[in-house]
């Protein structure tokens, strides 16, 4: 008899990577593959479809907010309770599940529904769902993709349950059939946290495969008389390190082009060109976001891929982000603040240089030796990619996901 899996997640596959991966990996293997998440926007959803192939795979939306495709009433509801439950904790430290998404009994229900033999969790209310899974006698896997408890900063955690969620952790990461997460530098962390045995490590790598999609346009890239720098994020906003970036730049004497990919937050567009050293030569574009199978071809256009990560919270420090891995991929050299996380990375790829957080002149001397021998630029380039075709591709990891999982079901 085929083995069932259902995945549990809150968000869009389009902005959840490791699921689409993990899924299709299952649905190829043979496995038979549900996904049980959130729907809360048409566009993402239809993005979503073309991430996988649905004759294989159930994709689900147990809760929709999607206008029109759920009563008024009930999304309105579920605002509603979603905000209460937050100031519930914001208030008077009352944790609840309720604050974590939409519609916890619901989730909750239809997980015990699916009947698997096998459930993997993804992010904070699915984290909290397999532990009652387990208790109930199933089998879970958690993907600790982020550690959600040390996630955040101070001020944003006021309205999480995080007792709740180290809580969830612990019990998961003691108790789980398999727990996998994205470093060495995470997975220490994390059973040091729950005196527990260490997770596995699952790169957010991509396939290798996707290389040959790639369109070969130059699009973002209108000339190369200068050599090309790219960011990018869900968001181009403060706190994300920019206004430190640019900043520097004033400082460096090779002249740049900066290009920034993501939504662009209220007037931070402004903030940012107000402050850019145009008169150093160097120049600024912003780009909106393109859909995963483009995203390849546009970071290939750029010469330096920035990953710049805060070492705090935790999580932040400790995880590698699909950006780094990404940049490896595309064949971009890159250039990346010292956190734990990357450190591990930079030590098996020579197209990695590090430089410290906030520190402009570390930066300044990291830029300033790559951009001032472009024949060395170029060939740490094909380096980059050669690392991503060794080490940091799905087509390497696949294979490891595969073996845990069978070795449980």
């Amino acid at each position: 008899m085929t083995k069932k899996i259902c995945i549990l997640t809150q968000s869009h596959l389009c902005r959840n990577p490791r699921v689409v991966k993990e899924a299709n990996a299952f649905a190829n293997a043979g496995y038979q593959v549900t996904i049980l998440t959130t729907f809360t926007y048409a566009d993402l959803l239809e993005e979503d479809l073309k991430l996988i192939d649905t004759e294989k795979i159930a994709y689900k939306g147990i809760i929709n907010m999607i206008p029109g495709k759920a009563p008024k009433w009930y999304r309105l509801k579920e605002r509603i309770k979603r905000r209460l439950a937050g100031e519930l904790i914001g208030r008077f430290r009352i944790e609840n599940a309720y604050a974590l998404g939409y519609d916890y009994n619901k989730n909750l229900r239809a997980a015990i529904r699916e009947d698997a033999d096998l459930y993997t969790c993804h992010q904070e209310i699915s984290t909290v769902i397999g532990c009652v899974l387990i208790r109930k006698g199933f089998k879970v896997a958690f993907d600790f993709e982020d550690w959600y408890s040390h996630d955040l900063l101070p001020a944003a955690n006021r309205t999480r349950p995080i007792k709740l969620l180290e809580k969830s952790e612990r019990f998961a990461l003691q108790h789980a059939v398999l727990n996998y997460t994205t470093s060495e530098s995470l997975s220490a962390a994390l059973a040091d946290f729950a005196a527990s045995a260490h997770p596995k490590v699952l790169h957010n790598v991509f396939p290798l495969a996707e290389r040959k999609l790639m369109d070969g346009k130059f699009i973002d890239r209108q000339s190369f008389d200068l050599p090309s720098i790219h960011w990018y994020s869900q968001t181009i906003g403060p706190g994300r390190g920019l206004e430190f970036l640019i900043e520097t730049l004033s400082m460096l004497n090779t002249p740049v082009q900066l290009h920034l990919r993501g939504n662009l937050f209220g007037d931070f567009k402004e903030t940012l060109t107000g402050i850019f050293p145009f008169d150093k030569g160097h120049q600024l574009y912003f780009h909106h976001l393109v859909p995963h199978f483009e995203l390849l071809s546009r970071i290939a256009e750029h010469d330096i891929g920035l990953a710049v990560e805060e070492y705090t919270p935790d999580s932040r420090n400790l995880t590698i982000t699909n950006k780094i891995l990404q940049y490896l991929l595309a064949g971009i050299v890159v250039v990346a603040t010292d956190t734990d996380g990357q450190k591990e990375v930079a030590l098996s790829s020579k197209a990695v240089f590090l430089f410290k957080n906030k520190n402009k002149a570390s930066l300044i001397a990291v830029l300033e030796d790559l951009l001032s021998d472009k024949t060395k630029l170029n060939e740490t380039k094909e380096i980059a990619l050669h690392d991503a075709t060794r080490v940091y591709c799905w087509e390497k990891q696949e294979p490891q996901l595969l073996k845990w999982i069978s070795e449980i079901i």
